[in-house]
């Protein structure tokens, strides 16, 4: 699956914002493509190279994933590849937000027991979704080209979500 990754981001273009890339042959192929204009990393990395941006001058600063709509503007990402396991416990409100900046792909890569519960979230949106299976791992890949995003279905969801995982945590809680 990483060699897959690899090949798909040494074909991007535009603008990324990475979330969770923290392998280098992952960063070389990124630094690599003379396609990507500017690129935001949310990573563990230690980031050399002239295109990525991380959201302060001079040191690393520290994004909250939950509030990435404060700082890129509606539809102004191209393409954002995201680990699963980084945006794991933050996927309730990632979603929405991946859908309202994001313009172009949206690629989200880990492991196959999460794919059932993401391909539902984000079918709510559009479904225009691809998935490529492996072994164990998952690539999920959701066009934003014509998903239109609205604040009371994104509320709607929200708390359908939050409604169904204190459901399952008090289930977990009596089981155990």
């Amino acid at each position: 699956m990483e060699n897959k990754i690899i090949k798909l981001l040494k074909g991007l273009n535009g603008s990324l914002l990475g979330i969770g890339l923290d392998n280098e042959l992952m960063l070389d192929a990124i630094n690599e493509n003379d396609n990507i204009d500017l690129c935001y990393l949310f990573s563990n990395a230690k980031i050399r190279g002239k295109k990525f941006n991380s959201y302060g001058k001079g040191k690393n600063k520290t994004v909250n994933i939950k509030k990435l709509r404060k700082y890129f503007k509606k539809k102004s990402l191209d393409n954002v590849v995201c680990n699963y396991e980084v945006i794991k416990k933050y996927i309730r409100g990632f979603v929405s937000n991946s859908v309202y900046i994001n313009r172009n792909k949206l690629y989200i890569y880990g492991n196959l027991k999460d794919l059932e519960s993401l391909e539902e979230k984000y079918k709510r949106y559009t479904d225009d979704i691809e998935i490529k299976k492996e072994k164990d791992c998952f690539l999920l890949t959701v066009n934003n080209k014509n998903t239109k995003v609205n604040f009371f279905k994104d509320t709607k969801y929200k708390v359908i979500d939050f409604v169904n995982d204190t459901i399952e945590f008090i289930t977990d809680l009596l089981v155990n």
